[in-house]
C-alpha cells in the first residue's frame, strides 16, 4: 500500500462519521448520503496529495459534497419520486423507552421539515447551524454571495419554524429549550 493511499485511508476512517452526518443532512436520505460521501471521497482521492497539505481538508470535502449535491439536484429536480415511509427499528433490537421515542420522533420531525426545504435553503441552514460555519464560509462553499446565504438561511429557518409549528416570536434560545 502506498503512503498516499494509507494516509487517505486513515483520513476516510477518521472523517467518515462526521462527514456522513453532513451528507445525511444535505440529502435527507441515508442511501443518498452514503452515495454522496463515497462520490466526494472518489473526487478527492486523485488530489489527496495536495488536499492533505491543506490546513482543513474537511473544508475541501464539504465544498466537494455541496457541489456534488447541487449538481445531483439540478440533474434530478424534475423527476417524480415515489417512496414509502419505513419505520426503522432501534439499533439494539429491543424496545424503545419513552425518552428514546421522543428523541426519535423529534429527530424524524426535524428531518421531515428539512426535506421540505429547497436544496439551497437546506444547504445554507445545515452549513450555518449544524456545521457552525460563518456566513462567509457558507458563501464560499455554496458559490454564492453573502446576501444569498443570509436570505436562504433566514427563509429556511422561517420555513422550519412553520413546519415544526414553533411560534415565530420565540427567541432562538427559547426554541432550543423546547
Amino acid at each position: 500500500m502506498s503512503e498516499v493511499s494509507a494516509d487517505f485511508e486513515a483520513y476516510v476512517i477518521a472523517s467518515g462519521p462526521r462527514l456522513k452526518r453532513l451528507a445525511w443532512l444535505l440529502c435527507g436520505d441515508p442511501e443518498q448520503a452514503e452515495d454522496l460521501l463515497q462520490s466526494a471521497y472518489a473526487r478527492v482521492l486523485p488530489r489527496w496529495h495536495a488536499v492533505s497539505e491543506y490546513d482543513a481538508p474537511d473544508a475541501y470535502m464539504r465544498k466537494v459534497m455541496v457541489s456534488l449535491r447541487t449538481s445531483w439536484w439540478r440533474r434530478h429536480r424534475n423527476r417524480e419520486w415515489i417512496t414509502d415511509q419505513v419505520i426503522e427499528s432501534s439499533a439494539s433490537g429491543g424496545a424503545l423507552s419513552a425518552s428514546d421515542l421522543d428523541t426519535v420522533s423529534e429527530r424524524e420531525a426535524l428531518m421531515q421539515a428539512l426535506r421540505v426545504l429547497p436544496v439551497r435553503q437546506r444547504t445554507a441552514v445545515v452549513l450555518r447551524h449544524w456545521c457552525d460555519l460563518s456566513e462567509a464560509e457558507v458563501a464560499g462553499l455554496m458559490g454564492c454571495s453573502l446576501g444569498a446565504v443570509k436570505s436562504n438561511t433566514s427563509r429556511g429557518l422561517d420555513r422550519l419554524r412553520r413546519e415544526l409549528e414553533i411560534p415565530m416570536d420565540l427567541a432562538p434560545t427559547e426554541v432550543a429549550e423546547r
